[in-house]
C-alpha cells in the first residue's frame, strides 16, 4: 500500500468528514461490481480506499453522514457485490454544498491536459465570483478531471434543503457553464457521493493524451466557515434573472 496516498487521502478524510460519523465507501464499475461499505472508522477507510484505487473509475465517499443503522451492513470493510446503497432518506444533515466543474468530453474517459486545466480555471473563477457575493473560502480539489469547490453548510436534510440547493447549483450553471465546461446539475441530492482525494480517477484507459490522475486538495482554508441560508437564499433567488449575471461573471 502506496504510504504517500494513504496519507493524502487521511488528511482528506480528516477535512470533509466529522469525527466517528458514518459514511458509506463506493466504487462503481470496479470490474463489474459495485464495491459498497459503511465505516466509522476512518484508519479502516482510508486503507479500503488506497487498497481500491486504481482498480475501479472511481472511490467515493458520501459527503454528508448517514445514519447509524447503515454501518451494520458492512462494518467497516468492503462487500465485493453490494445490493444496497446510501439512499437521500438515510442523510441525517447536509454537511457540504459540492460544486463539481467538470469539462465537456465524452463519458467514460479522462480529460485533456487542456480540458482539465480549463475546468479548475473555471472553478477558480466561480469561487471568485461566490467570494465577491460575501461567501466564505472553499475547499478547492482537483477531482481527477475537474475543479471541485466544497462549501461547509449546516442545514437539515429535508425537501425544502433540496429545492435550495438545486437551484444554487442551477443559478451557477447558468452562470458559469458552456460548450466547454459544465457545473454539474446534479450533485444536489443528500446521499450524493463524492470523489475520495488521494485515489485515481481512472475513466476508460490511462493514454498520453487522456492520462489518469489523482484526485487531490488543492486548498483548504485555515477555518472552514459555515454558509448562511442567507447567501444561500440570495444565490438561489437569481436563478431567474440569471441571465443578466452572465457577462458580469464572464
Amino acid at each position: 500500500m502506496h504510504v504517500d496516498r494513504l496519507s493524502s487521502i487521511s488528511e482528506a478524510l480528516a477535512v470533509l468528514l466529522e469525527p466517528n460519523s458514518v459514511v458509506e465507501l463506493r466504487a462503481p464499475n470496479a470490474q463489474g461490481r459495485t464495491l459498497s461499505g459503511y465505516f466509522n472508522d476512518r484508519s479502516l477507510f482510508a486503507k479500503a480506499a488506497c487498497a481500491i484505487s486504481g482498480k475501479a473509475a472511481g472511490v467515493y465517499v458520501t459527503l454528508n453522514p448517514v445514519r447509524a443503522d447503515l454501518l451494520a451492513r458492512a462494518v467497516n470493510r468492503v462487500i465485493r457485490v453490494a445490493k444496497n446503497a446510501t439512499s437521500d432518506s438515510d442523510i441525517m444533515s447536509r454537511r457540504w454544498f459540492a460544486i463539481d466543474l467538470d469539462p465537456v468530453r465524452p463519458s467514460g474517459i479522462s480529460a485533456t491536459e487542456a480540458e482539465h486545466e480549463a475546468a479548475l480555471e473555471r472553478s477558480r473563477r466561480c469561487a471568485d465570483w461566490l467570494s465577491a457575493k460575501g461567501w466564505p473560502m472553499p475547499v478547492y480539489a482537483d477531482s481527477g478531471n475537474g475543479g471541485h469547490l466544497l462549501y461547509r453548510l449546516d442545514i437539515p436534510n429535508d425537501p425544502a434543503s433540496t429545492d435550495l440547493v438545486k437551484h444554487c447549483l442551477h443559478a451557477l450553471g447558468l452562470l458559469f457553464s458552456d460548450d466547454q465546461v459544465i457545473v454539474d446539475p446534479s450533485t444536489y441530492n443528500a446521499s450524493r457521493i463524492w470523489k475520495v482525494y488521494g485515489t485515481l480517477a481512472a475513466k476508460g484507459d490511462n493514454t498520453p493524451a487522456r492520462p489518469h490522475r489523482l484526485a487531490k486538495l488543492l486548498e483548504v482554508p485555515s477555518r472552514i466557515e459555515v454558509v448562511s441560508s442567507e447567501l444561500l437564499s440570495q444565490l438561489a433567488a437569481i436563478v431567474p434573472t440569471a441571465s443578466k449575471e452572465i457577462g458580469r461573471a464572464s
